[in-house]
């Protein structure tokens, strides 16, 4: 049961945020823009704020949200040992991206044990929840976009434009192609590894690439594009409740 109407998650990722609505417990609508945000004249009960960036660049968007809703309860999301009842891999469980946390969290919750998680946007992001509710580890890896990034930033001549990114039958035949489709088959070869050792698990997927990625692997995944709000909504339905 929610413990909270009316919620609004804010996901602060590396390059993007995203922001999701509850009410009743159920997922209303989820934006990346800021403005239509605002628009939206949503007023929440409860902010729960979860974020990948720096310290100083996280306040800066936590004053911001504090400022559009000074009467809703601000609820801060950090990794812990332990979170409604699911066990963090980590040792040091604070130094495991929140975002990484909330899906194993949601993953855990709505579709069980023995599940593989992957979460692809910037980083490949790939974790383990077991039957016990056993958080066993995971990988990061960079995302598709990052990869081309890394090759354009440290390369002199591998250098190509919106236009000449086009799909081709073969081996790549530009610059263009062998850098787009070289990204797409370093991730696949690595997915392909992970699916090896957990093919007999339920796998779902998150964010903008992993869907493609692994409907062109051939693997069954359940999508689900609020796995991380889902989990920010369990985990600070839990510190609510705590504070009661």
């Amino acid at each position: 049961m929610s413990v909270v109407d009316k919620l609004l998650v804010v996901d602060v990722g590396n390059t993007s945020i995203k922001y999701t609505a509850f009410e009743g417990g159920r997922v209303l609508w989820q934006v990346r823009d800021h403005e239509i945000l605002i628009k939206r004249h949503f007023l929440p009960d409860a902010i729960y704020f979860a974020s990948v960036r720096s310290q100083a660049a996280s306040v800066m968007v936590l004053q911001e949200m504090q400022s559009y809703y000074p009467n809703s309860q601000l609820v801060r999301l950090e990794s812990t040992a332990q979170a409604c009842g699911v066990v963090c891999a980590y040792d040091e469980p604070w130094r495991l991206g929140i975002d990484r946390w909330l899906t194993v969290v949601a993953g855990f919750h709505h579709y069980g044990g023995n599940t593989v998680i992957i979460d692809a946007g910037t980083a490949i992001k790939v974790d383990v929840v077991n039957e016990q509710a056993r958080h066993l580890g995971g990988y990061i890896v960079p995302g598709l976009m990052m990869m081309e990034n890394a090759l354009l930033a440290n390369t002199a001549k591998i250098r190509y434009d919106a236009s000449e990114q086009k799909v081709g039958d073969g081996l790549p035949n530009s610059t263009a192609r062998a850098v787009n489709e070289g990204c797409h088959q370093m991730a696949l070869g690595f997915l392909e590894r992970v699916y090896r050792s957990y093919h007999d698990h339920r796998w779902v997927v998150t964010g903008g690439d992993a869907q493609e990625l692994l409907h062109a692997l051939g693997v069954k995944a359940e999508c689900d594009p609020h796995l991380v709000a889902l989990g920010a909504k369990l985990v600070g339905d839990e510190m609510i409740r705590k504070r009661v």
